[in-house]
């Protein structure tokens, strides 16, 4: 099951960090992974819709957006492009920059995703109509994707959304003060509707 957010967008239902569907140039589009968990259930989603994703999008390589990646590549092969810094993280071959706190240092012990290889810098996309946008601080090499015909960008965790306000998420944040910045010209690009990792669409 899905959320259906626009003609052209949908949220796969029961992922741990939200996980949406673009359909673009008859392409299927997938923004992020959700956690080894949610990866089931996103196979799942596409499986009954007898489709599959053509491109996947990394918006940061948090646990909770890419633990599902080696099993939706298992089963679709689609390609997949994640931030071009992160990209070695994600591939196995380097580790992951945490924030600073036990607690962060404690959940990224338990929090291990299987590599995925070949996966591409967004900085190569090559899909029209669809805007890299770098927002880093969550993470180094945090980045969102601005649909532009429809003003949707998907942000990850770059901006979180509770009862109808936005704002910076300061849990397993690496960089405080890019992240504010980055949070700022997310805000300035209004009127814009918000798709976060975390929370329910916002329009501002």
């Amino acid at each position: 099951m899905g959320m259906r957010i626009s003609d052209s967008v949908e949220r796969i239902d029961g992922t741990m960090a939200n996980a949406y569907v673009i359909s673009l140039g008859g392409k299927k589009v997938l923004v992020d992974a959700g956690t080894a968990g949610s990866g089931r259930k996103i196979v799942d989603f596409f499986t009954r819709n007898s489709s599959k994703p053509d491109f996947v999008l990394i918006t940061h390589y948090h646990m909770d957006h890419v633990g599902g990646l080696r099993l939706i590549y298992d089963a679709f092969r689609p390609a997949i492009y994640a931030p071009g810094v992160e990209v070695p993280v994600i591939e196995g071959r380097q580790k992951m920059e945490m924030a600073r706190g036990l607690l962060t240092r404690l959940v990224a012990s338990f929090s291990k995703a299987k590599p995925v290889e070949e996966v591409l810098d967004v900085a190569t996309l090559p899909l029209e109509g669809l805007k890299v946008i770098e927002t880093p601080g969550h993470t180094p090499g945090s980045t969102s994707f601005l649909l532009e015909r429809e003003g949707l960008i998907f942000v990850g965790d770059a901006v979180s959304t509770r009862g109808g306000k936005a704002s910076v998420s300061r849990m397993f944040t690496y960089d405080s003060s890019n992240a504010l910045d980055s949070f700022d010209k997310i805000m300035g690009m209004k009127p814009i509707t918000i798709l976060p990792g975390h929370g329910e669409p916002l329009t501002i």
